[in-house]
């Protein structure tokens, strides 16, 4: 399994980010199983419908959601972890650290992402 950041989700669906012929060409090579959580998923469709519009957004939500990734919800109990990777890495949002908790709780190691607050968890950033 490997996890998807919102930044990785963004250069997929979008041509004229700068990252998006990077995303394809590690999307073409995954084996793996994409995950990502609830948060990441909001993230996504707020920015695509800021951006592109809301029919947009609901174009890609869709094609998430009926698509293999696998979405997770971060739980109440993740909360407290999650606000204390914030106090100790301030550039870090809680969108971000819940994700990180949620990949340590299944185990998973590497995270697609072009954010580069991740470095430095503890977790490898494919980019």
């Amino acid at each position: 399994m490997i996890f998807a950041d919102t930044s990785y989700l963004i250069a997929i669906v979008r041509p004229s980010d700068e990252n998006h012929c990077r995303a394809a060409e590690i999307s073409q090579g995954l084996a793996e199983r994409v995950i990502i959580t609830d948060n990441v998923f909001s993230e996504f469709v707020t920015f695509l419908a800021y951006k592109d519009g809301n029919s947009a957004a609901h174009l890609h939500a869709k094609k998430v959601l009926e698509s293999e990734i696998l979405l997770v919800c971060a739980l109440n109990e993740d909360m407290p972890s999650a606000l204390e990777l914030i106090k100790k890495y301030p550039k870090l949002s809680m969108c971000d650290a819940l994700s990180f908790i949620v990949m340590k709780k299944l185990g998973i190691k590497n995270i697609l992402s072009f954010d580069s607050d991740f470095d430095g968890l503890g977790c490898e950033r494919i980019f």
